[in-house]
């Protein structure tokens, strides 16, 4: 529950604290003296914009904090808004974003001012209120229709993309094939980028290239008196023979005999070099031709050979994808058809459920109303399921709900959202509130202006409907109704203090117990505290609801 709401420095208020007990907690004051604030101040911890407007005048900051406990559990909420800066949030003494700390309360309060009772009067509302007064038997059979319909609706767009492609595709098929088909003609290979540069290099200088090896093998191993490898042969017999009268020598002739062996594998390595080498200009033209056609390629479809050859894998993949669409489009069509099928079937058990249980949950409703004083209050739950089989569904199934009512005999029921009453809807809310949750499973329900336009015998009956819902979670309500306070379990005053002579203007929040909270209902009767009859009509009032608990 909300346990304390400390406020500082907002427009008029000073400082406030609040402790509120469980049950039903009601904030009274005359109008103008800021029971609004109250409101504001809980919209800032809900994360509502705020600017300089809303900081106390001659304060550098306006600060709000909310501490929530529910057993062993406690969470401390603050909303800071500093003049001429950004607004800051704290959760448990820690800096945390708005959004995180209404995420937050949203799980621990829920908020009903007048933007609740302009919500009441939208259809859509009014079939989550329907769905919420019979949950336990609705919301299997919407969780099954929210899968039939979000399958039906995924295959659907499935279909659509295919079949919008249209011209397009045929325009990507065509380029498809062309490319296809102009890359598997090159025969690219993999790695032949690379390849091809080495042996273009070698075509463009193969005459010195040839010149130079062949001069090289010439002075290894040609047929000149001064060929290397010959002199080598002759110098190692030289050793070998001088080795056998100086054993010192041996390793020399080993020596000469590995570099023999050596010139040898060189001379060979030449050989094979210059036969490999190709001095054609055929030759070297067909590797430029070849070059320039990969280079080509390359600028269109990657930056190597192997860059291409994934583009024509992956081209062919969806070429193959594309030329199957006509078997994918009727096997797609059949499996649309089904889930279409199922997503109907789905609505149509949740509109029958609607329709068997909607008559039930206006009885109900409509004893509440009569039990606020609209003895002859009328309430209609109208449950149209609409034709169009797929094209009539939406996200809540096939149906449109209206509220239909009607508070007076004679006068026929009419939409609630074109008949009610301010104070009528406040009634309205209330009763349903009473009965539906609305997934808001909070420990905490606020209300403000729910007394709109209510006054006298109905207001005795609303503040006994707010004391039977504080028994199952805290209440807390904004009221200028001394029969609402008086089914209070605590009751805090509001009002505005004016120093003349200062020039200042300040709003107060004080607890009234005993003396002090019959001296604010005979001010909200109207009387002066010390009118006789306006207090013998707050004991009575107080009696008469402590009695009723």
């Amino acid at each position: 529950m909300l346990a304390e709401l400390s406020i500082d420095d907002l427009v008029l208020i000073a400082a406030a604290r609040l402790e509120f007990s469980p049950g039903l907690n009601v904030i009274t004051g005359e109008t103008g003296a800021g029971k609004s604030l109250l409101a504001q101040a809980i919209g800032l911890l809900m994360g509502q914009k705020g600017g300089d407007e809303l900081v106390r005048p001659g304060a550098a900051r306006a600060l709000v904090q909310a501490l929530f406990e529910n057993g062993d559990d406690s969470l401390a909420v603050a909303r800071e808004l500093p003049r001429g800066g950004r607004s800051r949030a704290r959760m448990d003494g820690l800096l945390s974003s708005a959004a995180a700390v209404e995420d937050a309360l949203r799980r621990r309060l829920a908020f009903y001012g007048q933007l609740e009772h302009t919500r009441l009067l939208q259809l859509e509302r009014q079939l989550d209120l329907l769905d919420g007064a019979v949950a336990d038997e609705v919301e299997p059979l919407k969780a099954n229709y929210a899968g039939a319909y979000a399958g039906a609706r995924a295959l659907t767009r499935e279909l659509d993309d295919l079949r919008g492609a249209g011209r397009d595709r045929e325009r990507e098929l065509d380029m498809l094939r062309y490319q296809v088909a102009e890359i598997e003609a090159a025969g690219v290979e993999p790695g032949e980028d690379e390849r091809l540069a080495v042996d273009r290099e070698r075509a463009r200088h193969a005459g010195k290239l040839l010149e130079r090896t062949g001069g090289a093998l010439a002075l290894l191993a040609g047929e000149s008196e001064a060929a290397a490898l010959d002199g080598v042969r002759v110098a190692q017999r030289l050793v070998d023979e001088a080795a056998l009268l100086d054993e010192s020598l041996a390793p020399l002739a080993e020596r000469l005999g590995t570099l023999t062996v050596e010139l040898d594998d060189l001379a060979a390595a030449l050989r094979d070099y210059i036969d490999g080498l190709d001095v054609d200009a055929a030759h070297r033209d067909a590797l430029e031709l070849r070059f320039d056609k990969l280079k080509a390629l390359m600028r269109k479809y990657g930056g190597s050979a192997d860059e291409v050859l994934g583009y024509l894998e992956d081209a062919r993949a969806r070429l193959a994808a594309l030329e199957e669409f006509a078997a994918d489009e009727e096997s797609l069509v059949a499996r649309v058809t089904a889930a279409q099928t199922g997503a109907v079937r789905a609505a149509a058990r949740l509109s029958e459920a609607r329709q068997r249980l909607a008559p039930q949950v206006a009885a109900r409703i409509e004893k509440e109303l009569r039990g606020l004083a609209m003895p002859h209050a009328t309430f209609v739950i109208e449950v149209k399921a609409r034709d169009g089989g797929w094209d009539g569904l939406g996200p809540h199934g096939a149906d449109d709900v209206e509220f239909v009512f009607g508070a007076n005999p004679g006068v026929p029921p009419r939409p609630l959202r074109e008949t009610a009453s301010g104070g009528e809807l406040s009634r309205a809310m209330l009763a349903i509130r009473g009965l539906v949750n609305l997934g808001d499973d909070v420990e905490t329900l606020i209300f403000d202006e729910v007394d709109t336009g209510i006054g006298g015998v109905t207001a005795a009956a609303l503040g006994e409907r707010l004391r039977r819902l504080a028994e199952r979670r805290q209440v807390l309500c904004i009221t200028h109704l001394p029969q609402v306070a008086a089914f209070a379990d605590r009751q805090f005053a509001i009002a505005k203090e004016s120093d003349v002579g200062e020039g200042t203007t300040e709003t107060v929040v004080r607890l009234v117990e005993g003396e002090a909270r019959l001296e604010e209902l005979c001010r909200m009767l109207g009387a002066a505290p010390d009118d006789e009859a306006a207090r013998s009509h707050a004991e009575s009032l107080l009696a008469k609801a402590s009695a009723t608990s």
